[in-house]
């Protein structure tokens, strides 16, 4: 991709993620952490990828950029057909972005399906009490920090 073409696209993606393109031309590192995640989110889509993978894309962002973020990847997968892999702690995100689920417990796939389908078959009203109930004794105190086996990752297929 030429340099003209990828500086048109980013400008294009970061307005589309709600990041003024005045901004484009600033360091890196004088940027919030919510532009730089922008800019890696933005990097990521340059090259039209089939497949993206997202490390908790919204963590840290402000309630306006959280909704920019969504729903941009909302119109990705449904206008381009970009399938999304996410992992995510925030289970009400994960029920918007995500058409199939998947809870991993200590390192280990525990349940698979749709929102509904978690909730349903754990006899819960969210999809937080979903994976409390189906995690059932392989949650500790603690689990879920840094350098520890225990996250819930969401799958969002195109």
């Amino acid at each position: 991709m030429d340099r003209a073409h990828a500086e048109r696209r980013a400008l294009e993606i970061l307005e589309a993620l709600g990041m003024d393109g005045e901004k484009f031309t600033d360091p890196l590192e004088d940027m919030s952490r919510g532009m730089q995640q922008k800019v890696a989110i933005t990097r990521a889509l340059l090259v039209n990828p089939p497949l993206l993978l997202l490390d908790e894309p919204t963590t840290g962002l402000d309630p306006k950029s959280r909704r920019d973020v969504q729903t941009f990847l909302e119109r990705l997968r449904s206008e381009q057909g970009t399938t999304i892999l996410l992992t995510s702690h925030d289970m009400a995100e994960t029920e918007r972005l995500c058409s199939r689920i998947g809870f991993i417990a200590k390192g280990c796939l525990i349940a698979e399906g749709t929102a509904e389908e978690l909730k349903r078959r754990s006899n819960a009203a969210s999809l937080d009490d979903a994976f409390i109930a189906l995690a059932g004794e392989k949650l500790e105190e603690g689990d879920g920090g840094a350098g520890r086996k225990s996250n819930e990752v969401a799958l969002a297929e195109a």
